[in-house]
């Protein structure tokens, strides 16, 4: 977690490069001190968060290319050093939503996968909270 005058720091797992540049570049405008690394793989998003367990939030596209995101989840519950970190789900289908958030204690938010600019900027008033109150708590 983030600590004194340490940068939040979050992990943006998400393979679409328009979405990630999108979303990259409207959080970086509200949260100019945000640390954000991103993974566009199952695989490649496992290393990260297991290099630094101390990411204050996951953003995690469900539909990855190789290992989903699912298996993301599964790994992170499995990992006593990473399961307390918060995730934030996105994808555009409703019901593996569901699914996630009813089967990981993780997750703490899921959001329909946005496609409008109204709603990426109702997305990252999500993804704020949770890193505001993750640096609150540290």
């Amino acid at each position: 977690m983030a600590i004194g005058d340490q940068k939040p720091a979050l992990l943006l797992v998400e393979d679409d490069d328009q979405e990630a540049f999108l979303f990259d570049k409207m959080l970086r405008e509200e949260a100019g001190a945000a640390s954000i690394d991103r993974a566009i793989k199952g695989e490649q998003a496992l290393e990260l968060v297991r290099a630094n367990p101390h990411y204050d939030c996951v953003v995690l596209d469900l539909k990855l290319s190789g290992e989903d995101g699912v298996w993301v989840l599964e790994q992170m519950a499995q990992d006593e050093t990473l399961s307390h970190i918060p995730v934030i789900v996105f994808s555009g289908d409703s019901e593996r939503l569901q699914q996630v958030c009813s089967r990981y204690d993780n997750v703490v938010s899921s959001v329909r996968k946005p496609e409008t600019l109204e709603q990426y900027r109702a997305a990252l008033t999500i993804v704020m909270a949770i890193l505001q109150a993750a640096v609150n708590v540290a």
